[in-house]
């Protein structure tokens, strides 16, 4: 019976010190935060609340884990895939258009933006022209894309060129 409360006890203590040594998962776990009226865009200034279409923000070594916000996906490709940008690059939330209203899109339907598949080159432009369109749902995208024009890429297939 000592024995076996012994190995008990010895268990548990292993794994209460297991569960502190590779620290929480969670810890560089980033999430979307909320736009406020007055959050104004990082690249142009604008005020983020007075336009439609989908907003962006992103998450940057050096920021103190702030986010860096955008009126626009397209601001938010821009800012992010420069170099010096892209390697300090976080996390990177964008509106989903499967779900959002293009007039008021809620913070609710902020996705990371590298599991999105985007619509570019369509005629639905953002307040700061061309807008990558971001979809968490492929079909939905390619739907987009028959109505509006445009193709369907991968958050890698991203380019600046594509945003002009």
């Amino acid at each position: 019976m000592k024995k076996t409360l012994s190995i008990a006890l010895s268990l548990v203590a292993a794994s209460v010190l297991l569960a502190g040594c590779g620290g929480d998962d969670n810890d560089n776990a980033f999430k979307p935060v909320a736009f406020d009226k007055h959050d104004r865009c990082h690249v142009c200034g604008m005020v983020i609340s007075h336009y439609e279409g989908p907003k962006a923000e992103v998450f940057i070594k050096g920021a103190d884990g702030e986010a860096v916000k955008f009126c626009s996906g397209r601001d938010a490709f821009s800012f992010a895939l420069q170099p010096e940008n892209a390697r300090r690059l976080e996390a990177f939330f964008i509106h989903d258009m499967a779900n959002a209203k293009w007039s008021t899109p809620e913070d609710k339907y902020l996705i990371d933006a590298k599991s999105a598949v985007y619509v570019v080159g369509s005629d639905a432009v953002g307040v700061m022209g061309p807008e990558p369109i971001a979809f968490s749902n492929p079909d939905k995208a390619r739907t987009f894309a028959q109505k509006h024009g445009g193709k369907v890429v991968s958050y890698d297939s991203v380019s600046l060129d594509m945003l002009n």
